[in-house]
């Protein structure tokens, strides 16, 4: 159950985007909100009297800016509070949360740039990277041109893993409170692929069976969540899966795309790490991110690693297949080619 939100802001009008969903989700599921931003340090590189650092001066002019916020939510009733603190930004969101029970983390794709304020685009993905906390990404809009808020409709990407399953519980509350329906996705692909183990060419009676068993799997997790209240529908696509997960989202009418960070990995389904990646790079909605159970998190600070899905044009494109062919036998080793021998001439010649 949602019971507290953190929002992360940077002072600028885009990272503010993240506040109108967040009002939503609050006022549906009674929880407080916390506005949060973190003051990068500066070194000081002369010792001095005991006058205000700039760190200090930031960290007032942040206070006044979240304050006026903060009311504003108050006045639609949402208990909410104030957070600043000093360090490197996802390490400051990240221990916030922590410390303030927070279910959930809202921030805007991207926010002010330059040097003025830390970026909160790669703030975002070093978040995404390191955090067990559920986060609620909102793809920024023009200044302005905020659209009007209704979470009706959560698509749920699963690859029939177990740990694509584990957003399902935060998902299934999550709609409950706002009385909004789900659609179960699921993706058949059409190149050649490892299922079970086996190799299985793209042809048409083959990825109708696949396809079959997908539906009949995504019944199965319907009805668990229809026994329990929830209204469910089911799809399956074949095609790539970043790509008609997206493509899926526009033609539903989805409010919100829900997606774990990681399902099975190896060949035999597609890599959802990688999908839920490409998924919150190119989405226009809304995406919430839920860290899988047993799911590994990066803990250094590097730069993020390139996505495994590129977009090209308006499409995306999974990297190819690599695949390796034992040899039956090991190759034989031919000797180094020496002088060639002239045979001596017989004798009497």
């Amino acid at each position: 159950m949602i019971r507290t939100i953190l929002i992360a802001l940077d002072g600028s009008k885009l990272a503010e985007q993240a506040i109108p969903i967040v009002s939503a989700v609050a006022a549906r599921t009674g929880a407080d909100v916390v506005l949060a931003t973190a003051i990068v340090p500066h070194d000081r590189w002369i010792d001095g009297p005991a006058i205000p650092s700039p760190e200090q001066e930031e960290q007032g002019a942040a206070r006044a800016y979240l304050r006026p916020l903060a009311q504003q939510l108050s006045e639609r009733g949402i208990e909410s509070r104030v957070r600043v603190e000093a360090g490197r930004p996802h390490i400051v969101i990240g221990t916030i949360a922590d410390e303030e029970g927070a279910n959930l983390i809202a921030m805007t794709t991207h926010g002010r740039s330059g040097f003025a304020r830390w970026v909160i685009g790669s703030v975002a993905d070093k978040v995404l990277r390191t955090s067990r906390t559920p986060l609620l990404l909102v793809h920024m809009q023009e200044e302005g041109q905020i659209p009007e808020v209704q979470l009706k409709r959560i698509l749920v990407p699963l690859d029939g893993s177990p740990l694509a399953e584990s957003a399902l519980p935060l998902v299934e509350d999550l709609a409950m409170s706002l009385e909004a329906s789900l659609l179960l996705q699921s993706v058949v692909v059409p190149t050649a692929a490892l299922y079970a183990g086996t190799l299985l060419p793209s042809t048409p009676p083959v990825l109708t069976e696949i396809e079959a068993g997908v539906r009949e799997y995504l019944d199965g997790v319907a009805k668990r969540l229809e026994r329990k209240g929830a209204r469910v529908e089911t799809n399956v696509a074949i095609g790539y899966a970043a790509e008609t997960i997206l493509d899926a989202a526009k033609q539903a009418g989805a409010d919100l795309i829900a997606l774990s960070t990681h399902g099975r990995s190896g060949p035999e389904r597609w890599i959802l790490g990688s999908v839920a990646d490409a998924v919150v790079r190119h989405s226009d909605r809304p995406c919430l991110v839920i860290p899988a159970r047993g799911a590994r998190l990066v803990e250094d600070d590097g730069e993020p690693q390139a996505a495994a899905a590129l977009l090209a044009g308006t499409t995306v494109v999974p990297p190819p297949a690599l695949t390796e062919t034992p040899a039956d036998k090991e190759p034989r080793v031919r000797p180094p080619e020496g002088r060639s021998h002239r045979p001596e001439r017989s004798p009497g010649r």
